[in-house]
């Protein structure tokens, strides 16, 4: 067995490493006992290696008995390599094993990661409660709170989107970022009202995603709560949620932003005129005119492109706007 093994390190060609490989398939206690050895004391670096680059190709049996053995080594790389063959396999019997890793504080980040993403892709409803547990922990590593939060996408059950909302006021910004991150993912109406509040959040970051997360969805509370976010907010952020929201075809938001038009803010006027060139909307054609007499040029310019979109202005009537 020890030969095959050299053979398939040596191996340039993938005839002669299928033949290998079927060979371990059909040979497969002597394989095992051949593990033992490999992962053993007196096993090299260099045929672990080997071993883990053709986990895929052994039957399941052995393929268990590889990353089995694997996971209990103390090289990263080969744990790591083990974990990531465990994700592809979709091996549920290992979960208890992975379970017991992704609860280990003190154990490496990266090996922690795919322990999460196996248990979050085979069996989310079972292990939902471990990583919500996870994105909840203050004391936990930033970065493997952000994978647990990115795993929680993929269970979007009432008691992931309470978590979410909850994570909303963590004091780390980076957290609060990736919750309302994920709420726009999932984009249930049930995050609207913790979506609303992250409206107010200090980073501009959260506020973003919160606003996407709310413009993304087909719900007339939160495109009204931004509508008054938009009445609301001081010019600059008026700014920005014009900026994200130019394209939302929504009479709800499309009103509020032509309510701006009229604002005593020069920026906030520029781009609330812009934005009725993205969207068009009609009942914004009287502020438009008056713009036409604005004092600052670019706001003309926005106003003309606007009202030429309406078809109330002929083309002909105007130079070109560069």
């Amino acid at each position: 067995m020890k030969s095959v093994l050299a053979s398939i390190r040596e191996s340039s060609d993938r005839e002669t490493l299928r033949e290998s490989i079927d060979y371990i398939n059909s040979h497969a206690e002597d394989f095992e006992a051949l593990l033992t050895d490999i992962f053993g004391e007196g096993g090299t670096e260099e045929d672990k290696s080997v071993v883990m680059n053709i986990v895929d190709m052994l039957m399941p049996r052995l393929a268990v008995a590889v990353i089995m053995r694997a996971l209990s080594e103390e090289d990263l790389k080969i744990r790591v390599m083990a974990l990531k063959a465990a994700y592809r396999e979709r091996i549920d019997d290992m979960n208890d094993v992975v379970l017991n890793i992704l609860l280990n504080p003190s154990d490496d980040f990266e090996v922690r990661k795919w322990a999460l993403h196996i248990l979050a892709s085979t069996d989310p409803a079972l292990y939902g409660r471990a990583i919500r547990r996870i994105v909840r922990d203050r004391n936990e590593c930033v970065d493997l709170r952000k994978e647990a939060i990115f795993a929680l996408t993929n269970i979007a059950d009432g008691e992931s989107i309470g978590v979410l909302c909850a994570i909303l006021g963590d004091p780390n910004a980076d957290i609060r970022a990736s919750g309302a991150w994920a709420l726009s993912r999932i984009s249930s109406p049930d995050s609207v009202i913790c979506l609303l509040a992250a409206l107010e959040d200090e980073s501009d970051e959260v506020r973003d995603w919160a606003i996407r997360a709310l413009r993304d969805m087909d719900d007339s509370r939160a495109l009204q709560g931004l509508a008054d976010s938009l009445r609301n907010e001081k010019p600059k952020g008026q700014v920005r949620l014009i900026q994200l929201l130019a394209e939302k075809k929504s009479e709800i938001v499309l009103r509020a932003i032509a309510e701006l038009l009229l604002s005593e803010d020069s920026e906030v006027r520029r781009t609330a005129a812009w934005a009725m060139g993205v969207s068009p909307y009609p009942p914004a054609t009287r502020y438009l005119q008056d713009l036409l007499r604005d004092t600052d040029e670019q706001i003309r310019n926005y106003a003309k492109a606007a009202l030429l979109r309406l078809g109330v202005i002929d083309p002909t009537d105007f130079p070109p706007i560069l």
